[in-house]
């Protein structure tokens, strides 16, 4: 495929992607994206976001498929080995920061595969074309390869998410996440945020512990 039907297809993905509901923007990092295996990977992902549909929804992300909205993106880094993903989300409760903690907690003690808190970074979207720009920078080299449609979720209303923020909602959090958890996933939050807001989206992924291509 040439580079301009790529780069075609790539600004029609993003137009669909602005036309979409989504206030977060996340990396899940693995310890080793290098070494670590696709299908791994592939499998972590999977059961990561079914955790993460039940911990906000419970039965109801099985039987009626409440799920959270989600766009997920791979990205294989400069050099096509450091496999990691992207994600554009629509928080599924009100306190999006609260969401974003929660988030990468969970991911952090998925798996002794998956990354630690200070490695991901999950944020509330300052600038929506910034940051599908960013998502789909990879189309050039992967093409439609880059979306990852096996565990993005783009049916149902968002709205019909807020009917599900009660007390057993919290308590599936609380155990999913503990208080310790949480304490980390809030200070590594607040380090990110700090850089996101001075320096934007790419100078804070490609930096220090952040994501770096």
């Amino acid at each position: 495929m040439t580079f301009a039907r790529r780069k075609q297809e790539r600004r029609a993905l993003m137009k669909h992607l602005l036309e979409q509901d989504w206030d977060v923007f996340g990396t899940l990092k693995f310890v080793n994206g290098r070494t670590l295996g696709r299908n791994t990977a592939d499998k972590l992902l999977r059961s990561y976001w079914n955790r993460v549909d039940r911990v906000f929804f419970g039965h109801a992300a099985d039987r009626q498929n409440i799920c959270v909205p989600r766009w997920c993106f791979a990205h294989e880094g400069s050099d096509s080995e450091n496999f990691h993903i992207h994600f554009l989300l629509k928080s599924p409760i009100e306190d999006t920061r609260h969401a974003c903690c929660v988030l990468n907690a969970v991911w952090a003690q998925h798996h002794k595969q998956t990354g630690p808190m200070a490695k991901n970074w999950i944020m509330p979207v300052k600038d929506r074309w910034e940051v599908a720009n960013y998502a789909t920078r990879e189309y050039w080299r992967m093409g439609a390869d880059t979306q990852l449609l096996d565990i993005s979720w783009d049916r149902g209303c968002p709205d019909a998410m807020r009917a599900y923020e009660h007390e057993q909602q919290a308590l599936r959090i609380n155990k999913a996440a503990s208080p310790i958890w949480m304490q980390q996933a809030q200070a590594a939050y607040v380090d990110y945020w700090a850089r996101y807001s001075s320096e934007g989206i790419t100078a804070l992924a490609e930096r220090g512990k952040a994501p770096s291509h």
